[in-house]
């Protein structure tokens, strides 16, 4: 990868020569400049100088090295001193290429002591990248160093992955090689933050990049990991093929759509084809570098963390169900069913099924005194209706009617040979009510098969749903193969962030539920859905703020919203609990 990278880098070295560029152009190239600067004294610092037997490295070398000796270039950086970085950045890569040049380095220092260059308000990573490049030149500053700015970056801050835009990510990725000064030494942590939430984090967000195919994040997060001293993990070893495949015959890999601005936009097909690419190309082969730059430190890729929020989702759970208990005996029957149902199942989860009992109770009043046909159930969603036979029965409640609805509903399938996929879960929860004998659930459910569920062009969310009643909220009846559905996982994840940024809340819970039943409870992305829907609950009990002025509709959507929440909470309660533990496909496996 290294290779093909540099010689596409080095076949395209008179486009980093910002003399040579179109006035619009020149600042653009620049920075690309500087960044292919970079990676040479990178990899000159490696190798002592030297370039034998690399003339790709070689040709980028003496490129730099011409722009560089130029005082049209040089002398810049006293006449536009907010771009302080480009010009030491130039400077620390020539003299990591053993070229010491006295007056850049004078010139640097004496816009350092101009009392605005270094000093001007910077967020935290561009701080670190200041210190980190005036470091590299050799150049003093008198600023405080790189372990009294840390604990203010993103990435310190252990932030929530499904909120992070691709900016937010860049800051991240460059904190790390900033702080590492690219894999050289390990950082002073702030305190209550180290390494496993570093390489979690970090992980969880290649996860999120290679979904959305945007190999250059990818590449920053592989350079982060190698840049911490981590060679090898399974999310590594994706990032390496995702690279591998999108890297083209003759070495370039495209960055993501959208890298130019639009005034750089109607340029020629070759210059676009440059623009869209160098950047990527560079750090897809300082990943490569990386990996084998001897002098990089090496260190065990420690376990990542574990959750210890079951109190919290028990706390949550609970004060749900009792809202919603509230909730189901001041609706429409039709609105009651899932109320009630989900209420049941949060009970049943936290083992107390009596919680739900006085929506039950109002339920089965309402049920046998004013429907008259046993039908009238039939239009309720199956989850629902099965959850409150559930409920009913662990409370010790009878319903006439509803009893009725399911020998019916049983007698229905009495000599089928085969049911659609999506009647799995209802066939599942006929036999668990005693309805159907384990024989005849077991013959219906041999004729279906989880993976229908996929076929089609299906939204996460939608095949998140289908998924959950299939498996009946049991992660036993997707069968014991991890492997088989991480790729399924891995969709469910992706578009978490999306549900969450968008305040999609059924979308979020729906996808949550998902990756619990496919053994992700504790991995980073589900934890952080996890929290997030935490943070959207009322003290009263309620998930979700409406933004809307009209009682009726605040109070609707509260109450759709904490069905979808509290049933995606139950089962990711039950992972915690170590009663569901059938699949363990998180990254760390």
């Amino acid at each position: 990868m290294e290779r093909g990278a540099v010689a596409w880098l080095a076949a395209h070295r008179t486009r980093f020569d910002p003399d040579a560029a179109d006035k619009r152009r020149t600042l653009f190239v620049r920075k690309a400049f500087v960044e292919v600067a970079l990676l040479v004294g990178l990899r000159a610092r490696a190798e002592l100088g030297s370039f034998d037997g690399d003339p790709d490295y070689r040709m980028l070398y003496d490129q730099v090295s011409a722009v560089a000796a130029r005082a049209s270039y040089r002398e810049l950086v006293a006449r536009d001193e907010r771009a302080l970085l480009l010009y030491a950045g130039t400077y620390a890569s020539q003299r990591l290429c053993g070229r010491r040049d006295s007056e850049f380095e004078r010139l640097i220092g004496r816009a350092v002591a101009g009392r605005y260059a270094a000093c001007f308000e910077r967020v935290p990573f561009r701080q670190l990248d200041l210190l980190h490049t005036l470091e590299l030149a050799g150049v003093d500053h008198g600023m405080p160093a790189d372990s009294a700015v840390l604990p203010f970056s993103l990435l310190c801050a252990d932030p929530s992955v499904v909120k992070l835009s691709d900016s937010d990510i860049y800051a991240v990725t460059h904190t790390v090689f900033y702080a590492t000064d690219f894999g050289r030494r390990i950082p002073r942590w702030p305190t209550g933050f180290g390494l496993p939430q570093a390489v979690e984090l970090l992980e969880a967000l290649c996860l999120l990049c290679r979904q959305k195919e945007n190999a250059d994040l990818v590449a920053e997060l592989l350079c982060c990991l190698l840049c911490l001293g981590i060679q090898d993990s399974p999310e590594m070893e994706r990032a390496w093929a995702f690279l591998a495949d999108a890297q083209e015959p003759d070495g370039r890999v495209a960055g993501p759509d959208g890298i130019l601005p639009p005034e750089l936009e109607n340029g020629d097909a070759d210059y676009r084809d440059w623009a869209t690419g160098y950047h990527t190309t560079i750090v897809a082969a300082l990943a490569g570098h990386l990996a084998r730059d001897e002098a990089v430190i090496r260190q065990p890729r420690p376990s990542p963390p574990r959750s210890a929020g079951k109190e919290r989702l028990e706390a949550a759970i609970r004060c749900a169900t009792a809202w919603l208990t509230e909730a189901a005996l001041d609706v429409p029957f039709d609105d009651a069913v899932p109320a009630a149902g989900a209420a049941a199942r949060a009970a049943r989860s936290v083992g107390e099924p009596r919680l739900a009992a006085r929506a039950l109770t109002s339920l089965v009043r309402r049920a046998d005194n004013t429907l008259s046909q046993p039908v009238a159930w039939g239009g309720q969603g199956v989850d629902a209706v099965a959850e409150c036979a559930r409920g009913l029965s662990a409370c010790g409640l009878v319903c006439e009617s509803l009893d009725q609805f399911l020998t019916d509903t049983a007698a229905a399938l009495t000599g089928l040979t085969a049911v659609p996929t999506a009647a799995a879960g209802g066939v599942r929860r006929l036999r668990d009510l005693g309805r159907l004998t384990e024989q005849q659930a077991d013959s219906l459910l041999a004729s279906t098969t989880a993976a229908n569920l996929f076929a089609g062009n299906h939204a996460p969310a939608v095949t998140a749903v289908a998924l959950a009643q299939y498996a009946d909220g049991q992660p036993l009846h997707l069968g014991s193969d991890a492997s088989a559905w991480h790729s399924v996982a891995e969709r469910f994840a992706a578009a978490l962030p999306a549900a969450c940024q968008n305040y999609r809340l059924e979308e979020a819970a729906a996808l949550v539920q998902g990756l619990g039943l496919l053994g992700w409870a504790d991995h980073r992305i589900t934890r952080d859905g996890v929290d997030f829907l935490l943070c959207q609950q009322h003290p009263t009990g309620a998930f979700g703020y409406p933004a809307r002025d009209d009682h009726q509709e605040r109070a609707t959507a509260q109450r759709i919203w904490t069905q979808s929440c509290v049933v995606a909470l139950s089962c990711l309660y039950g992972s915690y609990d170590g009663r569901a533990p059938h699949l363990r496909c998180h990254a760390a496996t």
